[in-house]
């Protein structure tokens, strides 16, 4: 069953009722040409297509600008997991560094501590309590 809300056309240059079809009638209509008014005289037909066309445009942008949405966040979360990845690896590599650097300190410490004992330059407790 067809709607009736577009089985009419009103002709505005005969001032005539005509029978309408929108799949097969979408510029002109027979016998009035291309100025008629679709949906029972309320709309015109070159307002229907061009909110149509509006319409189709406006989904296609909410459709692209979704998609470039989507595709930028779930970008940015792989940059901020790579970036806090490197920078825990960076992190990893300073600690095991200065572990390192703390080592050779305390080694070479040892040694100029010998050095001095065997030649007396220091004394094995310079820190003692005067009674």
């Amino acid at each position: 069953m067809r709607n009736n809300l577009f089985q009419c056309a009103w002709c505005a240059s005969n001032e005539t009722c005509l029978a309408y079809d929108p799949v097969s009638d979408i510029t002109t209509l027979k016998g009035c040409g291309k100025d008629f008014y679709a949906s029972n005289c309320v709309v015109n037909h070159k307002l229907v297509i061009i909110g149509a066309g509006v319409g189709a445009g406006l989904f296609l942008l909410g459709v692209t600008v979704l998609t470039i949405w989507c595709c930028c966040c779930r970008g940015r979360k792989a940059r901020l997991k790579k970036v806090a990845k490197e920078e825990a690896e960076y992190q990893r590599q300073r600690d095991q560094i200065s572990a390192k650097h703390e080592a050779s300190r305390a080694e070479r410490q040892e040694q100029h501590d010998a050095i001095r004992m065997k030649y007396g330059l220091k004394k094995p407790n310079s820190y003692e309590r005067f009674d």
